[in-house]
């Protein structure tokens, strides 16, 4: 799976579809007005990644921050909320205020939101309130997800599970991707 991109953006759809050119090769991204709003056409753009696999589809969901992608993936196992919809959640509010409606239970806020109901509001918070500060509390920090980042780059490229279990215990977490990647890839 695709969990992060860093290219040039090559082009932008106002209805949230960017193409992100990464070293010659053009990924359709979906993305959140929220996010669509920071980025520039023809200037460097990095992307936290959730690739979305069906049967008959691959889609690429963009987001700013890992923060924004670790909200939609919650967003997304709630019942009766699909991925364009947790999209389309977060273009109406920034991660920050749709997680604080949720916990503050205020579905009035949620269903100002165009194309999400009273009901659909009432169900998220049913299901996601307290769910979400305590996943953004314990353990889902920049080092977590960046040595998750690495390991999905590395298990992509073919080396077995344990091995780079093995060799991310070694590697200091605060280095950036690039230098983490690079570690990796020499001791294995």
């Amino acid at each position: 799976m695709i969990s992060w991109l860093s290219g040039v953006v090559r082009d932008l759809d106002p209805s949230g579809v960017v193409v992100l050119d990464v070293n010659g090769v053009g990924y359709e991204v979906l993305v959140s007005m929220q996010t669509l709003v920071t980025l520039k056409l023809g200037e460097p753009a990095e992307l936290q990644v959730h690739s979305y696999v069906r049967e008959d589809q691959f889609t690429l969901f963009g987001f700013s921050s890992t923060q924004e992608r670790a909200l939609f993936r919650s967003l997304n196992k709630v019942s009766g909320v699909g991925a364009k919809t947790a999209l389309n959640l977060m273009s109406g509010m920034n991660a920050t205020d749709l997680m604080q409606a949720i916990e503050n239970s205020d579905d009035i806020a949620i269903a100002r939101t165009p194309g999400i109901g009273k009901k659909t509001a009432q169900r998220l918070i049913l299901e996601l309130r307290g769910k979400l500060v305590q996943t953004d509390t314990a353990g889902v920090t920049a080092e977590h997800n960046l040595k998750h980042d690495v390991k999905s780059a590395l298990l992509n490229l073919g080396y077995k599970t344990a091995q780079v279990d093995k060799v991310l215990k070694t590697i200091d977490t605060s280095l950036g991707f690039e230098d983490m990647f690079r570690l990796a890839l020499k001791a294995l």
